[in-house]
């Protein structure tokens, strides 16, 4: 039964009618997905896995935007047959960007303070603080992150 209800609620979080930073993150968080709600960002169209929306960790201050797809079970090549999938966790660290249609394919990490660019596709873990993009994702450059903190004590 749950599994059903999970299955309603992320289907139920693509529909473009729910606000992005509140309703898609609860509704997200009541389906199995382990979302911070603070400041978190949903867009419209977003997938998450419906078979192991646990497995999906989202920290706080991320942005997820329209059209991405977050996998954690992908088919294992190395079987003799096709009805054998592996399952892994997917973590998106605190501060990170998903441009639009990107898709996640588990087991990753994307570090904090990371930026994805639209339409990649991620199939490997990304440091903190980096840029990457492209089908499949790339490192493109690395980024400088300024916190408030960090700005105060320069003045």
């Amino acid at each position: 039964m749950k599994r059903v209800f999970s299955k309603l609620l992320l289907s139920i979080l693509q529909w473009s009618i729910w606000p992005s930073k509140r309703i898609r993150p609860f509704m997200a968080k009541l389906a199995g997905v382990d979302v911070d709600l603070e400041w978190s960002h949903i867009g419209e169209n977003v997938i998450f896995d419906s078979m192991h929306p646990e497995k999906i960790h989202i920290a706080k201050c991320t942005a997820i935007t329209m059209g991405c797809k977050i996998l954690t079970h992908y088919l294992d090549a190395k079987q003799k047959d096709i009805s054998h999938y592996t399952t892994g966790d997917v973590y998106i660290g605190e501060r990170v960007f998903l441009g639009a249609n990107t898709i996640i394919c588990a087991p990753v990490s994307i570090g904090h303070d990371s930026i994805i660019g639209a339409g990649s596709v991620v199939l490997k873990d990304i440091p903190p603080c980096e840029v990457w993009g492209g089908v499949p994702a790339r490192f493109l450059r690395k980024r400088e992150v300024y916190f408030k903190s960090d700005v105060d004590s320069l003045k």
